[in-house]
């Protein structure tokens, strides 16, 4: 498993992007309390959050949900979506990316924590 930082998150490849034939991904993140990263769109995939530890509050277009540990939350592509971390220990979750987009952005501007 290759772990990177991005920005202020810990990101941790479980399945990458290049294993299988479609370009889907799979990445366990962590981040510090309130980190939140700027209000952003996917152009070409969906996006599954699922929250493994802490607070997660989700902005999804118009709408905000506080997530809780075993809940899932789905940024659809082309809806604005950003989330903030809630709880003072901060908050562990999985993402799932259906194309490999996401994951090429990470690795491209993120240098590695181990290799």
């Amino acid at each position: 498993m290759q772990a990177l930082w991005f920005f202020n998150t810990l990101v941790r490849i479980w399945v990458s992007e290049v294993e299988g034939q479609d370009g889907l991904s799979v990445m366990e993140h962590w981040a510090p309390f309130g980190d939140s990263p700027p209000l952003h769109i996917h152009h070409t995939e969906d996006q599954v959050f699922i929250v493994l530890e802490g607070a997660i509050r989700f902005f999804v277009g118009d709408t905000s949900r506080l997530a809780l540990p075993f809940e899932e939350i789905l940024g659809p592509k082309g809806v604005p979506h950003t989330h903030q971390v809630e709880s003072p220990e901060g908050a562990r979750w999985v993402t799932v990316n259906a194309h490999r987009d996401f994951e090429r952005f990470v690795r491209a501007i993120i240098p590695n924590l181990c290799r």
